[in-house]
């Protein structure tokens, strides 16, 4: 298993500000698709009030986690996604 965490921070990138209601039917459809990806955990999407920041993901490979992505929203992330390391 790798982390995988996946780039918010061109303004193409960057996420958009979300009413309750398209946060709550986004975060339906990544639940949905996770359900066929039983070795994905998206662990959380961390943003500034811009909309830049990462998502972090512990997932086989950055491009398990690009299927994902564009299974939902039909394009794979706009600034990429990278399996890092920790440093220790």
């Amino acid at each position: 298993m790798s982390k995988v965490i996946v780039f918010h921070y061109t303004d193409k990138g960057r996420l958009p500000p979300l009413s309750t209601e398209e946060l709550t039917d986004l975060k339906t459809k990544f639940d949905s698709e996770l359900e066929k990806h039983p070795d994905v955990t998206f662990n959380g999407t961390f943003v500034d009030d811009s909309g830049r920041g990462v998502c972090d993901w512990d997932a086989p490979s950055a491009e398990a986690v690009n299927d994902i992505i564009e299974a939902v929203i039909g394009v794979p992330p706009a600034d990429g996604a990278v399996v890092v390391k920790q440093i220790r």
